[in-house]
């Protein structure tokens, strides 16, 4: 039996993988039953294990392991374990033996003789691998990562026995992967083996590698990228400090590279070193240390070589204080204060001339070195903290005082990480002591205090840095009381309301965000000093708010303040306070006050519930069901403004969206209502206007967006929908898009939906029959009708998506030019963003709709422009439609339909003046694909008749001149001839501004290495149509003129340039 199979595994094993393993997996199960003893599988296999034919040996290893690995754990007894052990560890070069060897030594009843009878057959038989391949390399190491993991105590103690056995295998391997094994198995022999005989034997073994060049392969299957590779390194190299005498002055050789990634690597390794060797080890070298990289900071060249050196000296600090006892009485064999002391002193000579470079460098140098432990910023600060104020006073002109500062500023931020601030304590400051600053805070606080309010308006990055002084101080845990605080609130709040403005408002925006910050730890203090004071200066009524337009910043700095939640419900009864005022009213044709202050409130709302699952029950009542009964009666003014009503709906609508299921049902039952207590009844459609102005429908369609898909509400439209005014129908359209998007579920409300969509084309199809001239707003209503079905219907995906586009597609063929038009321009409202139609509102958006739309409908718009019986005004609408699209879609979806797109974008470049939005959609394109797929652009050979069309469309008032350029050797398209005959053009400031963009950006991008640019025989006449654009009226066009020309002089080099090259 086991001859058999052991002859079917061996005649399988080379053509029939699944059955070899078959054949093992049986034989495995045999062996569990006692239908076979381990012995007679051996024997069955002696005439394949003695073969002269390598491959046989190598299948009948494999046989013998397979059956092992499909073994239970407990099935061998330790004697069988020890009789493989040593069969594999005799054949171990036979193909299968590592893995019999991997489950063998992971089974329980492998004993160390085991293990070291393993580690001695590996030692022996792979000390060199060259002629291995790496995935046979690989299964060695893995094979002895895991002898290491499972069977640490045996080979601790073959002691160097099995430290130079396993450097002697690693010798000169390069793979990657099989590194990522190695350094780790590097690490664990370094730490936990007594090395000392053989330092440079286990040095050279790593540093060998040093500095990592890898770069991954396309598509590597591993992921292991150049960075894991060097944190494996840099571990190994920073485990034991007795590599020290080899490895600082070899990283420090290496710290004089040219190369920014060798210097960072040196930098990063120098760190790791600092922060895991002893302190004894690092105090021999820490001033040379310091020396070395101090030129990384005073000279830095590149801000994160600086950053990492800063790293190092940080670490050092940390290192050494490890040993030094926080009541040292002898400080002068205190390794910490002999480290410190140079660079105190060299960091003070730096900052004697506070405006230098150096000076500015010192102070990140003393900030790194103080923040690294308490006991390390206690020796800095007594080191230079007295000597700040004596350059405080010294220093002559603002310049110098606003370095000064900078500087002590650095020493706040140090005295944060180490000692900790009110919003979080610091694991550095575990007993909770107060920072040293205490004993200074008085001084501090007069000559910051000073800075910032005595100094004049004009210098403020003076003022920023006191600024930034004050905050700082008054993070400090313990460090100022509230009093303290509160000057300092006292300070932000003056710079905030009773500064004037200049230049960009720095200090202003600043001072906010100060105390909004200050808010999250003294949220009282805001409330007792900065909300009186602000509150103060908002007008109480429209009129005064018309004589004074300096409510705008002070409800910005409530909104910037109000961060925590005691803060934000106080700001909000206070404003809901003043808006109860302000709908009292009279009328008047706007209400900015009133509309300020409703956008601070949804806007301090909606930042409240972003990032948290905040419920805005509270606000229910008050807002949702006070405010909308207000509107319903008629009665309020404002209440009937729609720029007041929308603001409010979107209020409303985030309120009923964070409250509960009770008021959400409470809100469903009063959608038309409004909460009017006095109409008990449901309304129906004969009542419309009976209860509210129709205006307030704009409240409901927030209303009704908000609602949950579940809910059950009745849509009462139809009477409100023929009205005449452009905002009721606004809201009627709305209402209507989310019952058929996100309410309509069966399918056979859609069909009777898709019906009334084929009534309302069939309608406009009537229209063709009618004159262009009757063009009223019946029509115009029908349009928008017809967009907001197609707009709810396909943003859903719904079955027929494809008939109803191409239904309105047809529709522009039928109609009148004047009416297809009218009706191109509603291309736009299908795939545009809708505040209401959102998936906020749980409207049923497809992630596919927008590519689904833009598939279907730009083959159509192409193959109707190409049809030869179109008329040009036909074309031109089919364009005026495409922008539409073009304007609302990602460049993603436009560009697998570039070869399509392009001849219709450069006939759009052609249309008239009254079709600027059309000119911007496409200049917009036009820069994406010239940005992400220039290559595109040059297989066209459409780069010419694109270059010219845009001179001509960046010149204002002009015809274009016949061109000079070189006929294309191409077949002439549609685009080229139109060209020849462009009219004027008087295109707006922002398409000229766009145009020229793209001219600046065709130099950067198309450039084609393998022939010569196709931009070098158009540069003359680019330059010279540039040259009008230079005289622009318009300021920000005649600069993107400059920018192009520029780009063309540097990017397209002329003939002569070229031929030198």
């Amino acid at each position: 039996m086991a001859e058999d199979d052991a002859r079917a595994y061996v005649l399988a094993f080379e053509n029939d993988k699944p059955e070899a393993a078959r054949i093992a997996s049986q034989t495995s199960q045999k062996l569990q039953d006692g239908q076979i003893k381990l012995v007679e599988i051996i024997k069955a296999l002696g005439e394949y294990l003695q073969s002269t034919d390598a491959k046989i040996r190598d299948r009948a290893t494999n046989y013998l392991a397979a059956i092992i690995v499909n073994l239970p754990s407990k099935q061998l007894s330790r004697q069988d374990i020890s009789i493989l052990n040593s069969f594999l560890c005799s054949r171990i070069r036979d193909g299968g033996a590592i893995e019999g060897l991997s489950r063998l030594q992971s089974l329980d009843r492998f004993s160390r003789d085991n293990a070291t009878e393993l580690a001695q057959a590996i030692f022996e038989n792979f000390a060199d691998m060259s002629d291995k391949k790496q995935a046979e390399r690989y299964q060695v190491y893995l094979l002895l990562n895991e002898l290491l993991g499972t069977h640490r105590k045996a080979m601790l103690e073959m002691a160097d026995t099995s430290l130079l056995g396993y450097v002697q295998v690693f010798g000169g391997e390069k793979d990657p992967r099989n590194l990522m094994l190695i350094f780790s198995m590097l690490r664990v022999f370094m730490i936990e083996w007594d090395i000392s005989k053989h330092i440079d034997l286990m040095f050279d073994a790593v540093y060998a590698y040093f500095p990592i060049t890898f770069r991954p392969p396309p598509n590597d299957p591993y992921g292991i990228t150049a960075q894991d590779l060097k944190d494996r390194l840099r571990d190994c190299l920073a485990s034991n400090g007795e590599l020290a005498p080899s490895t600082f002055p070899n990283l420090l050789d290496k710290l004089d590279s040219t190369s920014e990634v060798v210097k960072k690597d040196v930098l990063q390794a120098l760190s790791a070193c600092a922060l895991h060797y002893d302190p004894p080890t690092i105090a021999q070298y820490s001033i040379t240390l310091w020396d070395a990289v101090k030129f990384e900071v005073l000279q830095a060249q590149e801000p994160f070589l600086a950053d990492e050196a800063l790293n190092v000296i940080k670490n050092i600090a940390i290192c050494l204080s490890r040993k030094t006892s926080p009541h040292a009485v002898e400080w002068k064999a205190d390794p910490l204060i002999h480290y410190l002391k140079p660079i105190n002193k060299e960091c003070l000579e730096h900052l004697q001339e506070p405006a230098s470079r150096q000076a500015g460098a010192s102070g990140d140098i003393l900030k790194a070195a103080a923040s690294a432990t308490t006991r390390s910023f206690e020796i800095v600060l007594k080191s230079v903290g007295p000597a700040f104020f004596t350059l405080q006073q010294a220093s002559e002109g603002i310049n110098n005082q606003r370095a000064i500062l900078t500087a002590v500023n650095k020493i706040f931020e140090a005295s944060l990480e180490v000692y900790g601030s009110w919003a979080s304590n610091s694991n550095k400051n575990l007993e909770g002591e107060i920072t040293l600053l205490a004993e200074f805070k008085d001084k501090l606080l007069a000559i910051y205090s000073r800075a910032l309010m005595g100094t004049v308006k004009e210098e403020v990055s003076y003022r920023l840095a006191a600024l930034k002084g004050l905050l700082l101080l008054a993070q400090m845990r313990n460090l100022l009381d509230d009093n303290e605080i509160g000057l300092i609130v006292q300070h932000l709040n003056d710079i905030v309301l009773d500064e004037e403005s200049y230049g960009r408002d720095e200090l202003k925006q600043r001072a906010m965000q100060a105390l909004a910050e200050i808010s999250m730890f003294r949220a009282r203090l805001i409330t007792d000093i900065t909300f009186p004071k602000f509150i103060a200066r908002l007008p109480e009524s429209e009129k005064d708010a018309g004589t004074s337009k300096s409510y705008q910043p002070v409800l910005e700095g409530l909104a910037e303040i109000s961060v925590g939640q005691d803060l934000l419900e106080t700001l909000i009864r206070r404003l809901l306070n003043k808006l109860d005022i302000l709908i009292q009213t009279g009328y008047q044709p706007t209400y900015p006050y009133t509309c300020a202050i409703l956008s601070i409130v949804y806007y301090v709302l909606d930042r409240s519930t972003k990032n948290s699952d905040l419920g805005l029950d509270s606000y229910f009542d008050r807002v949702v069901v006070g405010l909308s009964e207000k509107a319903a009666t008629g009665t309020s003014p404002p209440l009937c403004n729609q720029a007041v009503l929308n603001l409010l709906g979107r209020t409303i609508n985030l309120i009923i969206r964070r409250s509960s299921d009770e008021h959400k049902d409470q809100a469903s039952g009063n959608i038309y209502r409004l909460f009017r207590h006095s109409s008990p009844e449901m309304l129906d459609e004969t009542n419309v206007d009976r209860y509210y102005p129709l205006s307030a429908l704009t409240l409901s369609t927030w209303m009704l967006a908000a609602l949950p898909k579940s809910s059950r509400t009745a849509y009462k439209v139809s009477q409100a929908s023929d009205e005449d005014d452009p905002t009721v129908e606004q809201s009627c359209l709305r209402q209507i898009s989310l019952l058929i998007n996100k309410h309509l579920s069966s399918k056979e409300d859609l069909a009777q939906i898709t019906n009334f969509f084929t009534h309302t084309i069939d309608g406009l199809k009537d229209q063709s029959t009618s004159s262009d001239s009757d063009y009223g707003n019946f029509f115009r209503s029908q349009v928008r009708y017809t967009f907001i079905l197609t707009k709810a219907l396909v943003l859903r995906l719904e079955a027929s998506t494809n008939s109803i586009l191409t239904s309105v597609v047809d529709l522009l063929q039928d109609l009148p030019p004047r009416k297809a038009r009218y009706l191109a321009l509603g291309f736009g409202i299908i795939l545009a963003p809708d505040e209401i139609l959102s998936k906020t509102n749980e409207a049923q958006i497809r992630l596919l709709a927008p590519q689904r739309v833009f598939q279907t409908l730009v083959p159509m718009f192409s193959a109707k422009f190409r049809d030869s019986d179109s008329t040009q005004e036909q074309k031109e609408i089919y364009l005026i439609a495409l922008s539409g699209i073009l304007g609302t879609v990602s460049s993603d979806i436009v560009m697998p339909e570039l070869p399509t797109l392009l001849p219709l974008l450069l006939q759009s470049l052609e249309l008239s003046d009254a079709n600027q939005n059309v000119k911007t959609a496409t200049l917009e394109t036009m820069t994406v694909v010239i940005t992400k797929n220039p290559e595109a652009l040059i297989e066209s050979g459409h780069i010419p008749a694109l270059v010219r069309r845009l001179i001509a469309v960046a010149t204002p008032s002009i015809k274009p001149a016949k061109s000079k350029l070189p006929a294309n050797t191409g077949t002439k398209t549609s685009s080229d001839v139109i060209m020849s005959d462009a009219p004027a053009t008087s295109s707006s400031p922002k398409v000229r501004q766009l145009a020229l963009r793209c001219v600046a950006l065709l130099p950067q991008h198309v450039k084609d290495q393998k022939t010569p640019s196709a931009l070098l025989p158009l540069k003359k006449e680019v330059l010279g149509g540039l040259a009008g654009c230079l005289d622009d009226p318009r300021r920000d066009v005649r600069k993107e003129a400059v920018d192009a020309r520029a780009s063309w002089l540097r990017g397209v080099d002329d003939p002569e340039d070229s031929d030198e090259d």
